[in-house]
């Protein structure tokens, strides 16, 4: 009597992911995700902070002009007669822009004149300041 021997069994084909390499790829995208959200928001910064350079180039435009016609500088910026298109008045020394806030100083009398402008713009727990002065 002949025995017939049984062919082995075929391993049955597996369809699909398994929960680890699910897991494997939503690590991958969510650590490409915060290093992109990290660059993305040092580039919105970035671009924040032409405002600044134009407002302190204004401000020094209309400061030597004042000091041309009254032989010293202002020391607010309603002496000045300066406002900022996206920008309100806070006080005579102080304004609120679109980023920044800007304060006008006289730190060596009469001819000199200061403006810091200080804001939060990368969104991070520290305050960002710049500043410009007269030439000296």
């Amino acid at each position: 009597m002949k025995t017939h021997a049984h062919p082995p069994k075929k391993r049955r084909r597996q369809d699909g992911f398994t929960l680890l390499d699910v897991m494997t790829v939503v690590l991958i995208i969510g650590v490409l995700g915060s290093l992109g959200l990290n660059q993305y928001n040092k580039y919105v910064a970035r671009s924040r902070r032409p405002e600044t350079v134009m407002a302190f180039r204004s401000i020094a435009s209309a400061q030597r002009e004042y000091l041309l016609t009254h032989g010293r500088f202002a020391g607010t910026f309603s002496e000045l007669g300066f406002k900022m298109e996206s920008g309100a008045m806070i006080s005579p020394t102080e304004i609120q822009g679109y980023t920044y806030n800007y304060r006008i100083m006289q730190d060596d009398g009469p001819r000199s004149w200061y403006v810091v402008a200080s804001g939060n713009i990368d969104g991070d727990g520290f305050p960002d300041i710049v500043s410009a002065s007269n030439p000296r």
